[in-house]
């Protein structure tokens, strides 16, 4: 039986437009407008002018871990990983931090290297047009040790978000897929419930996530790859924009083909689930994955 999801794109459409626009805008929006404006239309400091836009999209940045923390750690565990204690934060808030670490590194060291190569501050603004190229290269690597884990079945040695101590790891975008929806698509704990009974009850729903992680590892580690190559090689007026903008369009449409493979996967699923049925005499329908649509 086919465990149905309890979630569906139809009645969000206009918060997930809302959110995409808040994700956007920090990073693309007001960090390019503040670096070009300040850069060519002023005569600030240049190490104040490479500061200002990272520091207020670090802003952004906390004000975003602080609402996920705030929802992970109230009273009622609605958001929180299945069987996990108060303080207990999901994997993606642990990769949240992490990111946020490589990247403060990278940043921090930048800026604390002043303009040592007397280039007019040129490496500087290569280097600090990484941030995105970091953050692919980070998920792909973590995604290629997450395939490898479930791959040779290694346990778990201690609870990883909703999953216990001792189960095999699973794919990355499963631990994404989980508490994003849980948590910033108030899918809450029913979903994460579904979710994981979904994945234990049906082949074709774990192989469709371990399939989604291998491409999208691929598609950032080459992106990443691309970006980092634009960023060093392009004339430094340009670089600052690729290295921030360049990623989230090639995303988008990442985005787009999987949610139309999700629909065929699960349409193909629920077709056989049907059929099962049949032959076996029944009259029940298992509904297909609502968040498909």
């Amino acid at each position: 039986m086919v465990v149905p999801l309890p979630y569906t794109l139809h009645t969000r459409y206009a918060s997930i437009a809302i959110a995409w626009t808040v994700i956007l805008i920090p990073p693309i929006f007001i960090n390019l407008g503040l670096f070009y404006g300040l850069w060519y239309a002023t005569n600030l400091d240049r190490i104040l002018v490479l500061t200002l836009p990272t520091a207020i999209l670090g802003i952004f940045t906390i004000i975003g871990i602080a609402e996920r923390i705030y929802k992970l750690t109230q009273k009622s565990p609605q958001y929180r990983p299945l069987n996990s204690g108060r303080l207990g934060l999901d994997i993606f808030q642990w990769g949240y931090f992490l990111a946020l670490l490589l990247i403060s590194a990278l940043i921090s060291s930048t800026l604390a290297r002043g303009d040592t190569d007397n280039d007019g501050h040129e490496y500087q603004i290569r280097l600090l047009s990484l941030p995105a190229v970091v953050l692919m290269y980070m998920l792909s690597t973590l995604t290629l040790l997450s395939l490898i884990g479930n791959a040779l079945e290694v346990k778990l040695p201690f609870r990883f978000g909703s999953s216990p101590r001792g189960e095999t790891i699973r794919p990355a975008i499963f631990y994404i897929v989980e508490d994003v929806v849980a948590v910033d698509g108030n899918g809450e704990i029913e979903y994460r419930e579904a979710f994981n009974a979904r994945y234990e009850s049906s082949e074709m729903f774990r192989n469709m996530l371990w399939n989604l992680s291998v491409c999208w590892m691929l598609a950032f580690y080459v992106l990443g790859a691309v970006v980092t190559v634009l960023v060093l090689l392009l004339p430094v007026a340009s670089v600052y924009a690729v290295g921030w903008a360049a990623p989230f369009p090639v995303a988008g449409l990442m985005v787009v083909a999987t949610i139309f493979y999700v629909k065929s996967v699960m349409s193909k699923e629920g077709k056989e689930e049907d059929e099962g049925e049949e032959s076996l005499g029944g009259d029940e329908r298992a509904p297909l994955l609502n968040g498909a649509g």
